[in-house]
């Protein structure tokens, strides 16, 4: 596959979309949404543009209405796919893809190429994802169950700032099911069940179930269990990928309270436990038991009423902990049997309010808000270096914003404003700094269903405790040193971004619907910081006496890092059938040395379509996945390139009753040997799924 096909395809379809669009526009006026049921991409991608949107701009908004590159999964998409790992939904997102180890089930998001450290803020109920492990994987990873995930809302870029501190990348944030999924109008208590039998290159078989309850009109809840055991899996070839085999159970509560009209109150908790073991066995790779629990506690309180239009208030408190419990299983004397763990545990408040003005046609929304939470690090490896190299600390993160979205006649002016604190301390060094960061957007509709936009966003990344602080010797045999850096500036994300949202019904024939986003963009960041090696001497690991001893790695500003690229996805369905297309193409380089960046993932293209049979009830349809080669690298990382592959995915779905499914998913039909871009090893062969899911209630 042609490095830039992506990129060709996805201008090639704007062009064709933009006349279209505006031909459309001129002969009909703007035309009153189609039924509900015809959900453009449902079953199809995860390409969801009429499903709402908050990360953009702190208000409920349709994403193919926001002034702003963002996706939204729901759970729709996710029930038709039944994913092993919430990365595999993930990685169908133009412009964003995941980093994973078969051995290890934490996922590591990258948005057009910025990830790590909290680049990427995930969120999870409101509740930030902090965890971070330093090795040879990710720096920033998080474990969530998809079972019960509900909705999946992705916006890339900074100007997602206004959701909170350090999104230079973007936001992702994920919200769990609440009663009223489970619930229907009339009914005070409902049950749903889902199993999943996995065949072809892997097996095993995962499920959940879901309970809900309305005792009154003004109290919910919901408690949900799940379970996934999946043995080792095999690539395209058959090669058995050690470790690869997965062991989860999961639990969720929720209540829901609705104490006065338009103020609603949930308290909500989930608790995971993965068991897994990895590592080599070798003195450098010893192997591991490990026993990970993450545990997410949140409240979140909102007023919201249409007769009170100054009053849209939204406030939530959490704590996340993520614990990693790690017992070594090979090796000899002190070293077998050693235990080391790896703790964080976040804490933290949000505060936002939207008051809505009208003078005449001009419109106004006045958001502002305020937010905080503290990283609190504990590690211990009494026989080995783990703490050393994710050393424990504490960082303060907080911050306030003001943003005004005018609306008048075929104009959207959006200007904001935020403000940007951290502290940071550990051992006997400490940190701290502050910023202003603006943004500005302009959106115009010239025509119905055709909406330009251009954006200037900055956004602000603290420096982590582990770049602050990484401090400690290298395991042999190439024992060089890490050198903590208590003058590390933060980040700052400078992007101008331009894009075009299409929106069109009655198309080709009555209550269909084409929706369409496309957006460039150029993000430059300043102090940059990445780890640097320096070996000035003779090459470390050399059999040369103390090559090492000279060496070290160190966290380090780099001048400025420039990345560019172009994310496009598009879908049209008119019921009986449906298709999608979405692709990205993505260039970074630091402009210091001159190299391009490591972090930056190949180009992507996603094709699906499908067809819907007797009354909808059967959907059967395809997907196939074209990913090129990842050679444009550092020097030093060349070992790393990759190489382009095709997948095909099929899937069926037929609803047996308006409560009850059957669902079978066909992935990887070719069986192809694939590795992604940075993962720890190759991707599964051909994986089969067959399923059923049933609801019901009284």
């Amino acid at each position: 596959m042609h490095s830039h096909a992506a990129l060709r395809a996805s201008v090639s379809l704007l062009a064709l979309t933009l006349c279209a669009g505006s031909a459309l526009a001129q002969q009909r006026p703007r035309l009153a949404p189609p039924p509900a049921a015809i959900v453009p991409g449902a079953s199809a991608a995860p390409i969801s543009l009429d499903e709402i949107t908050v990360t953009a701009s702190r208000q409920e908004e349709r994403a193919i209405d926001a002034l702003a590159a963002v996706s939204v999964v729901s759970r729709t998409d996710l029930r038709a796919q039944q994913p092993q790992r919430i990365g595999t939904v993930i990685n169908q997102i133009p412009g964003v893809a995941t980093q994973e180890n078969p051995n290890d089930p934490a996922t590591a998001i990258n948005i057009r190429g910025l990830q790590d450290f909290g680049r990427v803020a995930v969120t999870v109920d409101g509740a930030r994802q902090n965890f971070q492990r330093s090795g040879h994987n990710a720096n920033g990873a998080f474990f969530l169950d998809p079972a019960f995930v509900r909705s999946i809302d992705v916006t890339r870029g900074p100007v997602a700032n206004i959701y909170g501190s350090g999104a230079i990348g973007g936001v992702v944030s994920f919200e769990t099911v609440d009663p009223k999924d489970i619930l229907r109008p009339g009914e005070r208590a409902a049950a749903e069940i889902g199993a999943t039998g996995v065949f072809g290159r892997q097996s095993g078989a995962f499920g959940n179930v879901i309970g809900a309850v309305r005792p009154t009109e003004w109290a919910a809840g919901l408690v949900g269990l799940s379970f996934r055991s999946l043995n080792p899996y095999r690539d395209g070839q058959g090669n058995r990928i050690l470790d690869s085999d997965q062991d989860l159970r999961s639990g969720l509560g929720k209540i829901v309270l609705t104490p006065g009209e338009g103020q609603e109150l949930k308290l909500g908790g989930q608790y995971q436990r993965y068991d897994f073991t990895n590592g080599l066995g070798s003195a450098t790779a010893p192997r591991r038991e490990n026993e990970v629990t993450t545990q997410n506690y949140t409240a979140q309180y909102s007023f919201s009423r249409p007769d009170i239009p100054w009053l849209n208030l939204k406030v939530s408190a959490y704590n996340t902990r993520t614990e990693t419990d790690q017992t070594q299983v090979s090796g000899t004397g002190a070293a077998l049997g050693a235990k080391r763990y790896f703790n964080i545990e976040t804490t933290g408040f949000d505060i936002a309010n939207t008051s809505k003005f009208q003078f005449g046609a001009l419109g106004l929304d006045l958001t502002y808000g305020a937010d905080w939470f503290e990283d609190r690090v504990k590690t211990s490896d009494p026989v080995g270096n783990g703490d050393e190299t994710t050393p424990s600390g504490k960082r303060q993160v907080y911050g306030g914003f003001v943003q005004a979205h005018f609306k008048y006649s075929i104009f959207d002016l959006i200007g904001g404003l935020r403000y940007d604190s951290y502290e940071l301390s550990g051992g006997r060094v400490s940190s701290d700094g502050q910023r202003l960061s603006p943004k500005v957007t302009l959106g115009v509709t010239p025509i119905q269903g055709l909406q330009v936009y251009a954006t200037y966003a900055e956004g602000y990344r603290a420096p982590s405790v582990t770049e602050t602080l990484v401090d400690g010797l290298h395991p042999a045999p190439a024992s060089f040193l890490f050198r903590p850096n208590p003058n590390l500036k933060p980040e700052v994300g400078k992007t101008i971004e331009a894009g075009v949202n299409l929106k069109y019904d009655n198309v080709l024939q009555a209550g269909d619907r084409f929706r369409g986003k496309l957006s460039v963009f150029q993000n430059d960041v300043t102090n940059f910081i990445d780890g640097v090696f320096t070996d000035p001497g003779a090459p470390c690991g050399s059999p040369v006496p103390r090559a090492c001893a000279d060496a070290f790695f160190v966290y380090q500003n780099v001048a400025k890092a420039k990345l560019t690229g172009i994310e496009g996805e598009f879908a049209y369905d008119a019921g009986r059938w449906f298709a999608s297309l979405s692709g990205s193409s993505i260039r970074g380089d630091n402009e210091t040395n001159g190299q391009p960046l490591q972090s930056i993932y190949p180009d992507k293209l996603t094709l699906g379509a499908g067809l819907r049979f007797l009354d909808e009830k059967l959907t059967v349809g395809g997907r196939v996945t074209l990913v090129d080669e990842q050679r444009r690298l550092p020097a030093s990382a060349l070992a790393t390139a990759s190489k382009a592959y095709t997948l095909v995915d099929l899937y069926a779905d037929y609803k047996i009753t308006p409560d009850a499914r059957a669902f079978v998913t066909l992935e990887n039909l070719g069986d192809v040997r694939y590795k992604r871009f940075r993962d720890g090893d190759n991707s599964p062969g051909f994986v089969g799924k067959i399923g059923f899911s049933t609801r019901f209630g009284t």
